[in-house]
């Protein structure tokens, strides 16, 4: 479903950066107020800018809840295949996807508790799209993990299932940011999460995958093509 926001300016980049700047303004006040008492105009205070000129970009506070939604995917689109590239190995792509989700709702912890508090209050065909921008979004976690079964490192699983259970883990961190940033380092809650999974997941053929692939990064030699990214220092368990 292609939804089109309509705005009366023309200039595409401008629309891109004042929308940007209209977005992180609401989930600041809707964080702070909640959607529902939160008005246009308590968004334009916030941006620093008239309501009149929010008006030239959205229709209404809608608009600008479902523009929090597109921050977020279009989040997940850009980061997730950037930090995939160069990756070939299927549990090092499993694992730099479930990294590259969490980092992403890192970098928009507000637009995703205002995302899980606020999706039923827009209108049915802007529901819709968003559930769609979602089931797109997780293909990029079911593809490396279909790689994994495919090649007998994982045992069978429901794809779909597994895909919105790491979602959840993801979004976790973002949920009770409050608490876990507290006691636990983003790298230390996604190493934590990726060593149940693993535990759970992992067939003797993967486990000796693994640990090999664990070898190589102990002796210091980079376990990824890709120069400059984070190896994931996972310590999976062998299930007796």
């Amino acid at each position: 479903m292609n939804i089109v926001i309509e705005s009366r300016i023309e200039d595409p980049e401008r629309i891109e950066r004042r929308r940007e700047q209209i977005v992180r303004a609401a989930v600041r006040r809707f964080a702070v107020d909640g959607y529902h008492r939160t008005t246009i105009k308590d968004i334009a205070e916030t941006a620093g800018i008239s309501s009149g000129l929010i008006y030239s970009y959205v229709k209404d506070k809608e608009d600008v809840l479902f523009l929090v939604f597109l921050l977020i995917f279009r989040t997940y689109q850009r980061e997730i295949p950037r930090k995939l590239e160069g990756v070939t190995d299927p549990l090092l792509r499993f694992c730099t996807v479930v990294r590259a989700y969490c980092e992403a709702v890192d970098s928009n912890v507000g637009a995703t508790v205002v995302g899980y508090h606020e999706s039923g209050s827009l209108r049915p065909e802007l529901r819709k799209a968003v559930q769609e921008m979602e089931l797109e979004t997780n293909k990029l976690i079911s593809g490396p993990i279909e790689e994994c079964v495919k090649a007998g490192y994982f045992r069978s699983v429901n794809v779909d299932l597994l895909s919105f259970r790491l979602v959840f883990l993801a979004h976790g961190w973002a949920l009770k940011h409050w608490h876990f940033a507290r006691i636990v380092s983003l790298d230390g809650y996604i190493e934590e999460g990726l060593s149940s999974f693993l535990n759970g997941l992992l067939t003797p053929s993967g486990w000796q995958h693994w640990q090999s692939l664990m070898s190589v990064e102990t002796a210091g030699a980079p376990a990824r093509p890709a120069a400059g990214r984070k190896r994931p220092a996972v310590k999976a368990r062998r299930r007796q």
